[in-house]
């Protein structure tokens, strides 16, 4: 960090990390100028870029806390005495959010009283505030707290209610929440002395109980410790530097054979996404700490350098449930990216050995493959002329049938090997599955098969045209649905709310007949809609549906979509010298001023890769290349043997390529030469047209069945 300091607010949001105010200079001296100044963040896909975002007021102890793309903190200690003169603090009530478009606090209700050395946590939509005591000046010896309140984050006005009183008086406590409890942690007694106290808030009943006591060797106990819960389980970070995670009966703590290299308190210990764990600053006996370490959960952990959290880790698209993300593949190329964070995907398979299970399904389909935790969803039509539109869930560990919907379909067009069947991949969150089909119909259901909502976009906007028919895929964020319907006849972009069905925005467009499918990025404080389509690439505000910035000229990027990493947008396109890289923050037309380079591969059906410091192609007839993320000339080629349907996956050092005729090609990422580590052959009647990668596993889609690569409890 630009500083060392403690006793301050961080929070992540997707791929930036914030961090609020804290305690600078030397322990135990309190002034202004020992107030570290206002909210800064950094870009966790580069691990390297601070950015000052407002002063605001100066706090220490001040929780900071995300929500929905919102950045909240929470009350806090200020100090109103210069150094030198006598300690004059006051615990403050202030509640604010942070405004990215004015890039200032706006206060919002303030707590019923002046809080600080307190915690708070988000959990279903209500912030909880916990612990803590009230200073109200010089000589002042604090009022501890007894009275914990929430507030509904949904609500139209800010309301702080009241719940049931603490059975305790703690500060400097850690503060989670998980399975419908609120925990409290550790901290500093009214009574005097550390705590390994653990309370728990039953919000079901209203009930406080004890929990089991802190996992610590250091005569801190829990003071200045630091919690959050990732994947429904609750982990605690105390000053001796280990890491602890409550069981799953909630009796006893688990250590995870984690020491971080430099021991800390009055830290912040956050999550990025549902892997990963930050460790933030603090104090420590030599004095405040300015670094970040980064665990990456697993058995045992990992701890790694927060240089090598880079580009190649992205957090999924779609709203969070207990679960982890390495056993979800929520959409198209999973979270837009074909890259993924699943560990122990399989190296070497053959048709005798390593396959999990074989389903058959009905009809037949182009759809890739997506996964939610214990589902594999897919989709396929039947008949002659596609009336027949089936949505099936499988068992991920059998294969077996869960459900099965068999639905008729808004235009009926006749089937062919020329026009799309089944072609657009859908898309889930923890709420919902929504599945789009070239007949126009739009669905969403909720993860047993039951009817949510549903549209026919066809009827509503006219029959869709062209020769080879629809095969865009849905994208997603946490509240919205974007298709891209590019065709023979008037064609639009559209955002659709998750839970209504309803349109946000609706864009017409001029004729452009294309199989592209968009692809939603965060960038600096909004996010993007890339597209790339037949001609044109284009960036869109996803909120507001503002062109922000477009490339002309274009040829032949009609299949490929898309690909993002930081500021770089990579197209991809079946015609050589087409194969952009675009620098994103531009205004208006860039095709002159932010076009860094154009490669000279060429990427037929699959969509590009980016990985590490190459981007991965394959053109029509099979080869491989990967060429520099830098400049775009090729590093090396490699002949596949046959064209690839489906987007390559990056995993762990390895990118794996998937041929249409059913052999898999594992290659080492090394952009020095082509590695082969593994050629992998399944024998298929079909085409393979796409692919989902969870923990440990490929599920693999032909055109009737689909496929466990890997292992199978």
């Amino acid at each position: 960090m630009p500083e060392a300091v403690a006793s301050f607010g961080a929070a992540v949001d997707r791929d930036w990390l914030y961090v609020f105010g804290g305690h600078i200079g030397r322990a135990h001296v309190h002034s202004v100028s020992n107030l570290a100044k206002g909210l800064r963040r950094l870009n966790l896909v580069d691990g390297q870029t601070w950015e000052d975002l407002t002063d605001g007021p100066l706090l220490q102890a001040a929780p900071l806390v995300t929500y929905k793309r919102n950045v909240y903190r929470v009350g806090g200690l200020s100090a109103r005495n210069q150094r030198g003169e006598d300690e004059d603090l006051h615990s403050v009530a202030d509640f604010a959010k942070y405004d990215f478009h004015s890039k200032q606090w706006v206060a919002l209700t303030p707590m019923p009283k002046g809080r600080s050395s307190h915690d708070a946590v988000v959990y279903e939509g209500k912030l909880y505030v916990v612990g803590g005591w009230t200073l109200k000046g010089a000589g002042n010896k604090g009022e501890w707290l007894r009275q914990p309140y929430y507030a509904d984050l949904e609500a139209e006005t800010i309301e702080w209610k009241e719940l049931p009183a603490q059975p305790f008086a703690r500060r400097a406590l850690a503060v989670a929440a998980a399975g419908g409890k609120i925990y409290a942690m550790g901290g500093i007694q009214a009574e005097g002395g550390t705590s390994d106290q653990v309370d728990i808030l039953d919000l079901h009943s209203g009930t406080w109980s004890k929990g089991p006591a802190i996992l610590l060797k250091s005569g801190l106990k829990g003071f200045g410790s630091s919690a959050f819960a990732v994947g429904g389980r609750v982990y605690l970070s105390a000053s001796d530097g280990r890491l602890s995670r409550l069981s799953q009966d909630g009796k006893s703590w688990e250590d995870q054979g984690v020491q971080l290299k430099k021991p800390r308190f009055f830290h912040r210990m956050v999550p990025y996404g549902d892997e990963r764990l930050l460790f933030i600053g603090g104090a420590s006996r030599e004095g405040h700490l300015s670094d970040v370490e980064v665990v990456q959960l697993g058995d045992p952990a990992k701890l790694l350098e927060v240089e090598t959290a880079s580009a190649n880790v992205d957090v999924s698209y779609g709203p969070q449930s207990p679960g982890s993300p390495s056993s979800r593949w929520a959409g198209f190329r999973g979270d837009g990216s074909g890259r993924t964070a699943a560990d122990q995907l399989p190296l070497k398979w053959a048709e005798d050995a390593g396959i999990a299970w074989t389903a058959r399904l009905p009809g037949y389909g182009q759809s890739s493959p997506i996964v939610w935790n214990d589902r594999v969803f897919v989709t396929s039509s039947q008949g002659r002329y596609k009336d027949t539109l089936i949505i099936s869930a499988l068992d991920l560990e059998t294969g077996g049938v869960i459900w099965r919907r068999r639905l008729g379909g808004s235009q009926k067009t006749e089937s062919s090997e020329m026009v799309s069947r089944s072609a657009p991949t859908p898309a889930v969150d923890a709420q919902r599955l929504y599945v789009f089909f070239e007949s126009g119909d739009l669905f969403a259901f909720d993860h047993e098969g039951n009817d949510l909502w549903q549209r026919s976009l066809t009827r509503e906007y006219g029959l869709f045209q062209g020769n080879h028919g629809i095969g865009s895929s849905l994208a997603q964020n946490d509240e919205s649905l974007f298709l891209l319907i590019d065709h023979g006849g008037p064609s639009y972009l559209m955002s659709v709310d998750k839970a209504t069905g309803r349109n946000n925005w609706k864009l017409e467009r001029p004729k452009r007949v294309s199989w592209t499918s968009p692809l939603v990025s965060r960038y600096q404080d909004r996010e993007e809609l890339i597209l790339s389509s037949n001609g044109i690439v284009e960036a869109y505000d996803a909120v507001t549906s503002r062109r922000l910035w477009f490339v002309e000229g274009v040829q032949k990027n009609t299949v490929a979509s898309p690909s993002v990493s930081g500021d770089l947008v990579v197209i991809g396109s079946s015609e050589k010298s087409h194969n952009l890289a675009i620098k994103r923050g531009g205004k208006g037309d860039v095709s002159k001023s932010h076009v860094l380079w154009k490669a000279e591969a060429s990427s037929s059906f699959g969509s590009p890769l980016i990985y590490g410091d190459c981007v991965y192609y394959v053109n029509r007839a099979g080869v491989a290349t990967c060429a520099d993320i830098r400049t775009g000339k090729a590093k090396w080629t490699h002949r596949l043997g046959e064209s690839c349907w489906a987007s390559p996956i990056a995993a762990d050092g390895r990118i794996y390529f998937f041929s249409k005729n059913g052999v898999t090609t594992v290659m080492s990422s090394s952009s020095e030469k082509p590695e082969v580590l593994s050629q992998n052959k399944i024998e298929t009647k079909g085409t393979v047209y796409g692919v989902g990668a969870i923990e440990g596993s490929f599920i693999i889609r032909t055109g009737s069945k689909v496929i466990r690569v890997g292992k199978s409890s």
